[in-house]
């Protein structure tokens, strides 16, 4: 019996059934995979740390021995250690080390001692190097006690000019120990995380005027660290813990910070924590929390516009069933019966649909949010009580007659007016509160503070509904008085219709508001992003070194694809000196050709020539710190300046510098025996290769260096540092996919298709919620000889005002949310350093445009198909009326 009742009506319940399984699957899948994105943006942070703030690492506190036998060999500790961590952090590490050093120090390599500029060098006995190296020459450490013994890695062995046999001698403050090296080695994974803090480096020397010198760390068994550590009465005794980032998961974010706070306030005995992992997660915690509030507000928008479809659909249903439900009352059933009825009917189809929604979910990629459940139970149980309560609630009183509803619609009851006037009472409290504590204020997402933006929606929507019939009646009134009665009789039935149909149309309102809403944060972080990479990649691309020769620019611009290619100097530390007091600043300094550069820069720095005192752009603070003018020193030449203009951010900084002063290179008295150095180069053009500009930049370093110190680099890893290509559109990709910002996209990606389709739906399912009334009046008025034509005209006068005030009001909503609620956004964390400055895209607005006539096709084409069905025509004039 049931199922034949199913297969009767199983247009109406597949309806209900595919909008309960788009439910249950928009509950988990997008959570999932958003989830799973951020969990891998936590990761990819955590990767891109320097070991030295990733890793958890106790230090001795002590730096001196006492005597032989003084801070022994502590390995057997790392077990222990690692145990007592606070929760989680023993199961996230992934593996660790103990490591016992001397120095770096300033050393005699080979008996060559380098006074102005000492090579450094660590002696270092670290657990788990016999396995992470290979031996490729000579012997591993056998030390004694009266003889340390070291190997060295081929890459400090080429660099320092170390050969087996050689002595190296360590000069410490309090002492010297010489280690004799017995082998050469090579990495078996030179990326090892094992290797992270003892890579051959170049450091600055002690004094200013000299170049770099290198530090290089040999390795050496117990018994030559305990030598070394008596003979220079030094110790460096560590405990190194890798995490492992692949364990990581974003919900453990609060329970991970709070145990690295809790070993850095209660470290082992004579030990201190050092990492810097607790600030990189604090801070993507913070930043996640913002994303959380933009994904909470779409995600809610959206399943309350599924919400709202899921109630239009179980309405529909039971509108069809209306007069069957009549009958069975007047043979005595009861409201219960009806409404057990109809949910022993939706419990067949609704159900499975619901499980089958939740599995589809489930089989996205991602980790699952342990509050999916309630969704999926909520929205499962929706889609079966609701067309079972409509059924009962319509029950209650039968009709039979077919009476026209529309005919109350202008005296809506106190009750109703009352809920109403509550809903738009809710949703400014809620604005209010979501501007005064944000969405998220520390103790995850407000659930009512979340639906703020719902309901902001549906007060705009009851607002523009009880409002519009006015202007229709006086329209339907200058309608009359025309030729025709197509205009009037459409105009009449929306303005009678219009507050009728406010449920309807109220979840349309919500879906185009919610899709608005979208696009504008999506288009405010986008142009945000924008401004970002232009500050930092002013050009095409950026290379960048540590000094390139003079005519490496040239050489760039000869390549092929390379239109222009100007040389640009980033002085770190520049000293600046105020010429109305005697403040001595220490600024970013940037110098270039303003008049070659193409930079977005003031007319008086791109027009200026050689002069005695140049213009300059000083930023906010320095400039009221140091006055109108002063001095500044660039590469050992003091130059005097005058400020020009004042700005907030330049291009070719970046974002993060807040103290810094741009000088025009072109107005420099600059002497020809000593021209700048640049240390970037501003690349413009298409279709160069990025191998061919590093090469010939590499090229530029190595000559500067030669020029600088009379040595001659022929590998990478001997240059201070290999130069590096940044594209712009590179930059700009990277900013959407860092951290958190892959959810972000996401959140924008699948807001602005999922408002677009389920708007398109609640317009398809208000038509059909009323098409078998306008069916019956349209019938009647074609006995009276109203044309096909005429009728369809009937029905753009009636929907096109309806659709048109919804749209328009979800327009408005969705374009003031981002201005009600953007303190507790926080957009300013999505757009690099750049201030998050509200804007819409005009494709946006033409977007909606679309959206709108989309509706009204979609409405003539929902109508004219639920005619035909219908067939009230034909039924009509056979005198077979139907109710």
């Amino acid at each position: 019996m049931i199922m034949s009742r199913v297969r009767a009506f199983a247009a109406q319940l597949s309806l209900l059934a595919a909008l309960v399984a788009l439910a249950t699957f928009l509950s988990t899948g997008p959570g999932r995979f958003a989830n799973g994105t951020t969990d891998d943006g936590l990761r990819a942070d955590v990767a891109k740390l320097a070991d030295s703030s990733r890793d958890v690492t106790f230090s001795l506190i002590r730096d001196f021995v006492t005597g032989p036998g003084d801070a022994p060999d502590e390995a057997g500790r790392l077990a222990e250690i690692r145990a007592a961590l606070p929760a989680p952090l023993p199961e996230l590490v992934e593996t660790g080390w103990f490591i016992d050093q001397v120095g770096p120090e300033n050393a005699a390599v080979g008996g060559v001692y380098l006074k102005n500029c000492p090579t450094l060098v660590a002696v270092r006995r670290q657990t788990g190097t016999d396995e992470a190296t290979r031996l490729v020459e000579g012997r591993r450490p056998a030390s004694t006690a009266t003889t340390a013994e070291a190997m060295v890695g081929s890459d400090e062995a080429k660099a320092l000019g170390i050969e087996l046999g050689d002595r190296v001698t360590l000069n410490a403050l309090s002492g010297s120990t010489t280690v004799t090296v017995v082998g050469r080695y090579e990495p078996v994974d030179a990326a090892a995380p094992i290797w992270a803090d003892m890579k051959l480096a170049r450091v600055a020397c002690p004094s200013a005027d000299e170049d770099t010198r290198y530090r290089a760390t040999l390795l050496t068994d117990v018994a030559g660290a305990a030598l070394a550590k008596f003979e220079t009465v030094q110790v460096k005794q560590s405990w190194r813990y890798r995490l492992d980032a692949q364990r990581l998961t974003a919900d453990r974010l609060t329970a991970l910070t709070a145990a690295v706070a809790e070993a850095r306030r209660h470290p082992p005995e004579q030990t201190a924590l050092r990492s810097a992992v607790d600030t990189t997660l604090a801070e993507f915690d913070r930043r996640l929390r913002s994303v959380q509030s933009v994904l909470g507000v779409v995600r809610t928008g959206i399943l309350a516009t599924v919400a709202g479809l899921i109630l239009l659909a179980a309405r529909l249903a039971a509108d069809r069933r209306r007069n069957e439900y009549a009958l069975i009352r007047a043979r005595g059933g009861s409201v219960g019966a009806i409404g057990g009825r109809a949910l022993a009917e939706t419990l067949v189809v609704v159900l499975p649909a619901a499980v089958a929604g939740w599995l589809a979910g489930a089989a996205v990629p991602g980790r699952p949010d342990p509050q999916e459940w309630l969704l999926v139970a909520g929205f499962a149980l929706l889609g079966l009580l609701a067309p079972a309560a409509l059924a009962a609630a319509g029950a209650r009183r039968p009709d039979f007659t077919g009476h026209r509803q529309d005919l109350a619609a202008s005296r809506p009851s106190p009750r109703r007016i009352t809920a109403e006037l509550f809903v738009i009472a809710l949703a400014a409290g809620g604005a209010y509160l979501v501007r005064l504590r944000g969405i998220d204020a520390g103790a995850g997402v407000d659930p009512y503070l979340v639906a703020v933006p719902v309901l902001l929606a549906v007060a705009a929507s009851l607002i523009a509904l009880r409002v519009v019939p006015f202007p229709l009646r006086l329209a339907g009134r200058l309608a009359g008085r025309a030729r025709g009665a197509v205009a009037f009789l459409g105009l009449a039935g929306a303005g009678r219709g219009a507050a009728l149909r406010s449920w309807p149309l109220s979840v349309l309102v919500v879906a185009i508001a919610t899709g608005i809403f979208t696009g504008t944060v999506a288009t405010t972080v986008g142009h945000g992003r924008d401004r970002a990479a232009d500050l930092t990649v002013p050009a095409d691309a950026v290379v960048t070194g540590f000094s390139f020769a003079v005519d490496t620019p040239a050489r760039v611009a000869e390549l092929d694809g390379v239109d222009r290619a100007t040389p640009l100097l980033l002085v770190s530390a520049a000293e600046v000196r105020s010429d109305a007091n005697p403040l001595i600043a220490q600024v970013q300094a940037m110098v270039v050709d303003a008049a070659a550069a193409g930079l977005d820069l003031p007319a008086a720095l791109s027009t200026a020539g050689p002069a005695d005192v140049v213009p300059v752009v000083a930023s906010p603070n320095l400039a009221e710190r140091i006055g109108s003018g002063g001095r500044v020193d660039i590469q050992g030449r003091r130059y005097a300046f005058r400020i020009a203009a004042v700005r907030d951010m330049v291009p070719g900084l970046g974002t993060a510098v807040r103290e810094f002063l741009v000088v025009p290179s072109q107005a420099l008295r600059i002497p020809d025996f000593q021209p700048l150095v640049p240390n970037r180069i501003l690349l413009d053009g298409s279709g160069w290769d990025a191998t061919e500009v590093r090469r010939v930049a590499d090229d530029g370093q190595r000559a500067q260096t030669l020029k600088a110190t009379g040595q001659q680099v022929d590998d990478a890893f001997q240059l201070n540092m290999p130069a590096t290509v940044t594209t712009r559109a590179d930059y700009r990709a990277g900013l959407d996919e860092r951290g958190v910002d892959g959810v972000l996209s996401f959140t924008f990606t699948a807001g602005l298709a999922a408002s677009a389709a389920l708007a398109l739906l609640a317009v398809a399912l208000t038509v059909l919620a009323g098409a078998p009334a306008r069916g019956r009046t349209l019938s009647r008025l074609r006995t009276l000889g109203m044309s096909g034509g005429q009728g369809r005209r009937l029905l753009v006068f009636e929907l096109v005002p309806l659709l048109g005030v919804a749209v328009l009001a979800g327009a408005l909503a969705g374009a003031a949310l981002p201005a009600l609620i953007a303190p507790a956004l926080g957009l300013d964390d999505f757009t690099a350093g750049v201030p998050a400055e509200l804007s819409a895209d005009p494709i946006l607005a033409a977007g909606v445009l679309a959206v709108t006539v989309l509706a009204v096709v979609a409405a003539l084409v929902v109508e004219d198909v639920a005619n035909r069905r219908l067939r009230l025509g034909t039924v009509l004039r056979l005198g077979e009326e139907q109710s």
